[in-house]
């Protein structure tokens, strides 16, 4: 292993401490705009492990990939979040089932069972274990806020976090997909995103709010 890649590798675990930290202050926002601007800061440092992915296997279209990652994910995704909540006027705080303090628990125990679940994997092949359990993480802190979150938008959100998980995933396992394939996956996001921008407006529409949990009452 040559000096570039054990430094891109060291390089590659300094983003994943960032990314852990932005999973523990994610679980425990109280306003939607600053779960929001912690995904911008989360993108922002995935686009840096593209980027540095790319140099270090030397993928020309790395750069294309992360100079996509940071349009979509870090500037536009974000804004079109902040004028929706702007547009729907409704109250920002994130409405969690779980306390700050039981959301930290929760976040640390996922970390904890990343490592646990990537450490025989890491060490059987040539991947970052940092960056898969990163990775794991992000999947599983996603799934958590989904649950736990009762605002559309938020779960919205979780959304986002997880498939930042599964990206940064494939990334660290294939060392970049083809450009094809990254180009359909941002494609099907913005689809996604759309889709659910109409369903959060025709919720609050039908019921003047964007609690969903309170959707359980239409049960026959």
């Amino acid at each position: 292993m040559g000096l570039v890649e054990i430094a891109t590798g060291k390089v590659l675990s300094s983003f994943s401490v960032f990314l852990f930290l932005t999973i523990l202050l994610l679980v425990v926002a109280r306003r939607i705009s600053t779960a929001i601007l912690l995904f911008s800061a989360q993108s922002a440092i995935i686009t840096a492990e593209v980027l540095a992915t790319g140099f270090r296997e030397r993928l020309a279209e790395a750069y294309v990939v992360g100079a996509l990652v940071f349009l979509i994910k870090v500037v536009l995704i974000p804004r079109a979040f902040f004028r929706l909540v702007d547009r729907l006027k409704t109250p920002r705080d994130v409405k969690a089932s779980t306390t700050p303090t039981q959301s930290v628990f929760i976040a640390a125990a996922m970390i904890y069972l990343s490592y646990a679940a990537v450490h025989s994997y890491g060490q059987s092949v040539r991947v970052p274990e940092d960056a898969l359990a990163a990775a794991v993480a992000l999947i599983l802190t996603g799934a958590f806020l989904m649950v736990s979150r009762n605002k559309a938008l938020m779960q919205m959100l979780g959304l986002l976090v997880l498939e930042n998980g599964i990206y940064l995933a494939a990334l660290t396992t294939t060392y970049g997909m083809p450009l094809v394939i990254e180009i359909g996956i941002f494609f099907d996001i913005l689809i996604g995103l759309l889709l659910m921008g109409i369903f959060t407006f025709r919720i609050r529409d039908t019921f003047d709010h964007l609690d969903v949990s309170k959707l359980r009452r239409l049960r026959g």
